[in-house]
């Protein structure tokens, strides 16, 4: 018995074995593994711009970061040009690594079908990885500013993704996500755009795809309002008027919806607790009268908030709310008679808003 144990396990370390020795097996250091590849569109053909490290390979917790480069490939589509940048390369290079694709303006309003393709076809690639777009600017022309303004552009990036993660309650913009809304051709796309400013990035809001093309870009405040609807919200600074600023530090938001008489009514119904931060005034604001004033005012900011995400879809008739989801999984036979017609119904939606929240913290150092 104990023979038949050893033969078997003398089996499993060699196919083992035969494994790590596959032909298609490189060393570390002979692979540039890319941290940041940009996808552009220009003169009929796609340019892809990748950024990777001489000193670090593929291991990310090496303190030895090396230089950043620059690579470089062109073809009619996006497979095309990463094989024509894998042939100028001196070594392998691989998109296991690569944490983050931006799409070029351009690009983006090619269309971002082909792009997000060639993505998720890589058998290496991270799921995970973050899209973003860059407004109104090629995405190489991004990242060789960075470099220029000596950025380290993956580290940047990775700050961007903390912040996000520090007022939202998760990234929608990641590949898998978006390959899961491509698929609803009723609902618009969205996608974190970028600017640049300062020697750093800003992410400014969203990024309004119709089905795959770029049409437009949100402002803060309808991206944000956005977010609210979509109950993602984990931090919000809040600014009144009368010198107090508040900030949330909880929030949920649930929609209830309606079909009547071919009318959707759709209640936005949102919950949210707040923490003064700032107070430049001599009046005493934490008298219950003047708590319950403030959680007014506070009501009203943010329903003005949620108005500038609804009046956006209803004006340009885009969904940006993906309502069309709800009707198809709430109203699965009202939805036939409006999904012929969907982007003429978007108008016609009625909007309600039920908005409660009570001011909870307010933190202060004494002696």
């Amino acid at each position: 018995m104990n023979r038949l144990k050893m033969s078997l396990a003398f089996i499993v370390l060699c196919m083992l074995t035969g494994c790590s020795n596959d032909m298609s097996r490189k060393e570390i250091d002979e692979i540039n593994f890319i941290h940041v590849m940009g996808i552009d569109y220009m003169s009929d053909e796609y340019i892809l711009t990748v950024v990777y490290n001489t000193g670090q390979g593929a291991d990310s917790e090496s303190t030895d970061t090396g230089k950043e480069e620059i690579g470089q490939g062109r073809g009619s589509t996006p497979f095309e040009a990463f094989q024509d940048l894998r042939l100028k390369n001196k070594k392998t290079v691989s998109i296991a690594n690569t944490g983050y694709f931006l799409i070029g303006d351009r690009a983006a309003k090619k269309g971002i079908d082909a792009c997000i393709d060639f993505l998720s076809r890589d058998e290496t690639v991270k799921m995970e990885s973050l899209i973003f777009v860059t407004k109104d600017v090629q995405a190489e022309d991004f990242i060789r500013e960075s470099l220029d303004n000596e950025q380290v552009i993956h580290e940047d990036l990775e700050a961007i993704e903390q912040k996000q993660r520090e007022l939202v309650k998760r990234n929608d913009n990641t590949l898998v996500n978006i390959l899961n809304e491509l698929e609803n051709k009723m609902t618009c796309v969205l996608i974190p755009y970028l600017i640049s400013e300062d020697n750093s990035f800003l992410l400014q809001g969203y990024a309004v795809f119709d089905k795959t093309t770029l049409v437009d870009y949100l402002d803060m405040d309808t991206s944000s309002g956005v977010n609210f609807i979509k109950n993602i919200i984990k931090a919000y600074p809040i600014y009144l008027d009368n010198n107090v600023g508040l900030s949330i530090t909880n929030s949920k938001c649930k929609l209830k919806s309606e079909c009547e008489d071919k009318v959707i009514k759709i209640k936005i119904n949102l919950d949210f607790e707040t923490a003064v931060k700032e107070i430049n005034t001599d009046r005493n604001i934490f008298t219950r009268e003047e708590l319950n004033r403030l959680t007014d005012m506070q009501n009203r900011y943010i329903i003005d908030i949620l108005k500038k995400a609804v009046n956006y879809s209803i004006k340009n008739r885009r969904d940006i709310l993906q309502i069309s989801r709800i009707i198809q999984n709430r109203h699965s036979k009202s939805w036939k008679e409006f999904e012929r017609n969907w982007n003429n119904t978007l108008p016609e939606i009625q909007y309600d808003y039920v908005v409660n929240s009570k001011i909870t913290k307010s933190f202060i150092l004494k002696n």
